[in-house]
């Protein structure tokens, strides 16, 4: 989804409202787990990898907080959210396409040749 083309000046308040709104709860959210997980930590210390892992536990968390809310309040629930699609990172779906995009690329190659012969053939035309 992009940022719309704002036909005024209220729209775009609002927008950058509801924006604000959400960041002060994911960036509150990121805090509690980062202070559970690393306590005395400030960001700047974390390694990008903890970062990433701390970021991926409050969206999975979010996603699941959310359904089971909605589960038990009704009135929150939308037409949408009868459609369960469980919570993966970009980086798992993105990981599970290559895979499944290069399976049948190796399953034919790699049975024919090993590394160095196919280099030798791979540069025949």
């Amino acid at each position: 989804m992009s940022i719309p083309y704002f036909k005024s000046n209220h729209d775009w308040e609002a927008f950058t409202q509801i924006f604000d709104s959400q960041w002060h709860c994911k960036r509150a959210l990121l805090n509690r787990v980062k202070d559970d997980l690393f306590p005395g930590y400030e960001w700047h210390s974390l390694t990008p990898k903890s970062m990433e892992v701390i970021n991926d536990i409050v969206s999975n968390l979010v996603y699941e907080v959310e359904r089971q809310f909605k589960e038990t309040h009704q009135d929150y629930k939308t037409d949408d959210d009868e459609i369960f699609i469980p919570y993966r990172s970009f980086k798992e779906n993105v990981l599970e396409a290559l895979n499944e995009a290069l399976t049948p690329y190796e399953l034919q190659y790699k049975n024919e040749c090993d590394t160095l012969a196919c280099a030798d053939h791979l540069t025949d035309e």
